[in-house]
């Protein structure tokens, strides 16, 4: 392979990774947030 199409699939990889990453984080926060959500509707509360 060429140089620059190795770097290309470096820099695709890597997106794809951070993206991944993004995403699972973003749906740690919401699962979280919608916990918070329950608990205070049962009446716990920090």
């Amino acid at each position: 392979m060429k140089q620059a199409t190795l770097k290309r699939l470096w820099i695709r990889r890597l997106g794809w990774l951070l993206g991944i990453w993004a995403a699972s984080i973003a749906v740690l926060a919401l699962v979280a947030y919608l916990l918070r959500l329950v608990m205070n509707a049962v009446g716990m509360t920090a």
